[in-house]
């Protein structure tokens, strides 16, 4: 686990739909712990029953036979007022009290008395989170000292302000708040061996479809720090949007074998019966080709018994996942970047563990761009991202801040133009400020003059299909990224006759005033020389 000076932190995922517990294990790494009844994930359900209240899994199953005394979804009422609430949310009915959104389910006391609770979208978050803190320390032993959370990276501030309001009152000692894709970005090691001026770059798209939408996020990548430079949410796409269709399915299946329509409005608890079992159908189908789908007394008495195979599922949700290309899309385009500059796809979320939806994404890019799935389970990959950042925290490796710190970017790509219609790019665009990178330029035998041209550049535009098709391979893969927008600097560098060694070292660094500073060195002479260039 995450340790420092025998303080314990935790990473934990609060989502929506599931939350998700990690720590730094023994062996230094990530590992998702189980709650008391066992399971890795635990549902965003709460509910009441009697005189009992239900959390996770318990409450979940208590959502099937008791909808009305169910609280769900409470994660996204958080910091909104009732005006922002759903018109037609499931479970507990949601009223207006003062402009606030309340929950309001039926108790019953040691008497039998029956009452009305009103609980806030707080109210229920600390009532859940004191269950979660609880599970952490019940299976660690001990307190926990504090802890890193993911946000959605929609959440405005006052909903993260919300969020750690929720934890103080359930006794959650908050260390840090991340984005969600920048959690991800650190489970899947990306920057991991940054340092400096060998620092690598990458520009990686994070698809995160969970249970209630998905988030299509860009995230940037220099010298170890991640800057979310696009974002996309969609409720389009969902592990519920999934299960609807399987839903549908067996319905009609259903109706077929017994002439029951469980979907004509009639039968509210028959759908919520199969749709939790056609929840665990599409977990088979991520894993297996065919999959069993069973439930007793569906209706009527009436048991029901199917099955279905992944290409069959394939095909009835098909046009589910064009929502999340469009988003895929959009966030490329809007943030200045071709398919061909993003480095790499992560994937994280239940539902993007499934194959078609991962393979419709992939086509959206060019085969340089690497596709990864390969970090465990996808619904604790945030949960362990966060853990990841909790251990940095304990190592003293960077410095706990509760809040996000809006850093400066840099607006455009800079680095040597190589042609008229081709640019290296040193510094990408978006990359934070302070940044220092450093290339190396080797000479043709004999040189005597090192020329280089500094430029800022834009983004080369894919070609289209029709043309791609006509290019070889070659062609294609020689296709330069950047080309200059802008010459800045003309540099010369006089030397002795180049040999086969000689290397110039150019050190770019562009410091938060956004004055680029460019030195270029022959260490073999210790020649140098430099420019200053103000940016706007």
């Amino acid at each position: 686990m995450a340790t420092a000076d025998n303080k314990t932190y935790i990473g934990l995922s609060f989502g929506t739909s599931n939350s998700v517990i990690a720590i730094i294990n023994k062996e230094n790494r990530a590992e998702v712990i189980a709650n008391e009844d066992g399971e890795h994930k635990t549902p965003s359900y709460i509910a009441f029953s009697g005189e009992e209240e239900y959390h996770g899994s318990q409450a979940k199953h208590q959502f099937v036979r008791n909808a009305q005394n169910t609280i769900l979804g409470f994660r996204d009422l958080l910091g909104k007022a009732f005006s922002d609430a759903p018109v037609s949310a499931e479970g507990a009915k949601i009223v207006n009290q003062d402009g606030t959104a309340v929950y309001e389910v039926t108790t019953v006391n040691e008497e039998g008395e029956e009452s009305t609770l009103r609980l806030s979208a707080h109210d229920a978050t600390v009532r859940y989170l004191v269950r979660l803190r609880t599970s952490a320390e019940d299976y660690l032993g001990h307190k926990i000292t504090g802890a890193v959370l993911a946000v959605p990276v929609w959440f405005t501030e006052q909903q993260k302000e919300s969020v750690r309001a929720a934890c103080t009152a359930a006794e959650l000692p908050v260390l840090q708040l991340i984005s969600e894709p920048a959690a991800a970005a650190l489970m899947y090691g990306l920057g991991a061996d940054a340092s400096h001026d060998d620092a690598k770059d990458a520009l990686a798209l994070v698809v995160d479809v969970g249970g209630a939408g998905a988030d299509v996020s860009l995230v940037a990548v220099h010298g170890g720090l991640f800057t979310v430079v696009g974002s996309k949410h969609t409720a389009d796409v969902s592990g519920s949007t999934l299960d609807d269709v399987l839903v549908k399915h067996f319905a009609g299946e259903f109706k077929k074998q017994t002439g029951i329509d469980v979907l004509d409005g009639k039968h509210a608890r028959s759908v919520r019966k199969l749709t939790e079992a056609a929840e665990i159908t599409k977990r088979t189908l991520s894993a297996a080709t065919t999959a069993p789908c069973a439930v007793e007394s569906l209706a009527d008495g009436m048991d029901f018994n199917g099955t279905i195979n992944r290409t069959r599922f394939d095909i009835l949700a098909g046009r589910v996942y064009n929502p999340l290309l469009d988003a895929v899309r959009d966030v490329v385009a809007e943030a200045g970047y071709t398919p061909a500059q993003v480095s790499q796809v992560v994937f994280c979320g239940g539902a993007a563990r499934i194959r078609k939806l991962q393979s419709k994404v992939a086509l959206l890019f060019p085969e340089t761009t690497e596709i990864r799935e390969e970090v465990g389970e996808l619904d604790e990959v945030i949960a362990a991202g966060c853990a990841e950042q909790a251990a940095l925290i304990a190592q003293g490796v960077i410095e706990v801040d509760a809040k996000e710190a809006a850093v400066p970017v840099l607006a455009k790509p800079i680095g040597l133009q190589l042609s008229a219609d081709e640019l290296i790019a040193v510094l990408q665009k978006d990359t934070p400020l302070p940044a220092s990178r450093t290339v190396k330029v080797a000479l043709p035998a004999g040189e005597k003059r090192a020329y280089l041209a500094v430029a800022e550049g834009e983004p080369v535009a894919p070609k289209d299909e029709d043309e791609e098709d006509e290019e070889s391979e070659e062609e294609k893969k020689a296709q330069p990224l950047y080309r200059p927008s802008k010459l800045l600097a003309e540099m010369v560098l006089e030397l002795e006759a180049a040999d086969a060694d000689t290397r110039v070292e150019v050190k770019f660094f562009v410091g938060t005033d956004r004055k680029l500073t460019v030195v270029a060195t022959e260490p073999k002479s210790g020649k140098s020389i430099q420019a200053e260039i103000p940016q706007n």
